[in-house]
């Protein structure tokens, strides 16, 4: 048998040439497979990285921060999160950038968590001064109260110490009762007195009281003065005037009497003196400090 050698190896060539092109076609195949799994890795690292990013802006957007310097610090982190967040979106991610982007997020991930952290205790701190302050605020509430009770009852007491005092004035004062006034013709020889009803017979007013009895009164010696006024309000038998801080007195008579904190019935003449009475009402008053003590009125035809 006879053997075609050209033959031969044109077929070897060709065999060979297909067996190199499955081969290539299998390692191509391989290969694209591979590069194509490592995109879908890529975009999805990309897209972890974006969602992370933009949940930690969300979470700073709803925190609500007094302090105005960590209010500041996140503010500036929030920033720098954008940009990343932006070079993220806009560039074509390879593994490169997503080693890159992968850092900084772990840099960027302890920042945040210092700053969270910040924020709770700020939190907390001003959580417990609030309730420090509420705690002040009752006490001081508390102190307006008390002190607010304290001014009525010392109100209350300073009320009831002057309603004492003015009680006690009332009752060191002097009284008088008993209060009785006559025309006097003339007194006998026996001191006996003669009263009268007319005018014109009239020389004296004979003037009778009692002094009651006070024991809160001091014993001694009490000035009396005896007031007598026509019809008119002109003073008979002016003796002159006694002055009382800014007000004054024009008398007609004056008794010192002895007291001793009993009941004294105590009796006086007055001189009509030069001048000459008139038909008509007289009004007599007895005066002590000042202070008038009582009155009455005769009446004189």
């Amino acid at each position: 048998m006879i053997i075609n050698t050209q033959l031969f190896n044109y077929r070897l060539i060709i065999g060979t040439l297909v067996i190199a092109i499955v081969i290539l076609g299998s390692f191509s195949y391989f290969n694209y497979k591979t590069v194509k799994e490592n995109q879908v890795f890529i975009e999805q690292e990309k897209y972890l990285v974006e969602s992370e990013l933009s949940e930690m802006i969300s979470s700073y957007e709803n925190l609500d921060v007094k302090s105005e310097y960590l209010a500041k610090q996140l503010e500036e982190t929030k920033s720098k999160i954008l940009i990343i967040l932006d070079s993220v979106k806009q560039l074509k991610a390879n593994v490169s950038l997503i080693s890159k982007y992968r850092a900084q997020l772990k840099e960027l991930r302890k920042e945040n968590a210092q700053l969270l952290a910040l924020t709770d205790n700020l939190e907390a701190e001003n959580t417990s001064l609030k309730l420090q302050a509420k705690e002040v605020e009752e006490d001081l509430t508390n102190s307006k109260t008390y002190v607010s009770t304290l001014k009525t009852k010392n109100k209350t007491l300073v009320e009831n110490n002057l309603d004492l005092k003015e009680n006690l004035e009332k009752a060191k004062q002097l009284n008088i009762t008993n209060i009785v006034a006559k025309g006097v013709k003339r007194v006998t020889s026996s001191s006996r007195i003669v009263n009268t009803k007319n005018f014109k017979k009239t020389n004296k007013f004979h003037v009778c009281f009692t002094l009651v009895n006070n024991e809160f009164l001091k014993k001694g010696d009490l000035d009396i003065y005896f007031q007598v006024l026509d019809s008119k309000m002109n003073v008979v038998a002016d003796k002159g005037t006694i002055n009382y801080g800014k007000t004054s007195l024009i008398y007609s008579a004056k008794e010192t009497i002895n007291y001793n904190n009993q009941d004294i019935d105590v009796c006086t003449l007055i001189d009509k003196g030069a001048e000459s009475l008139t038909k008509g009402s007289y009004f007599i008053s007895i005066f002590h400090q000042g202070k008038k003590l009582g009155g009455t009125t005769i009446y004189l035809k």
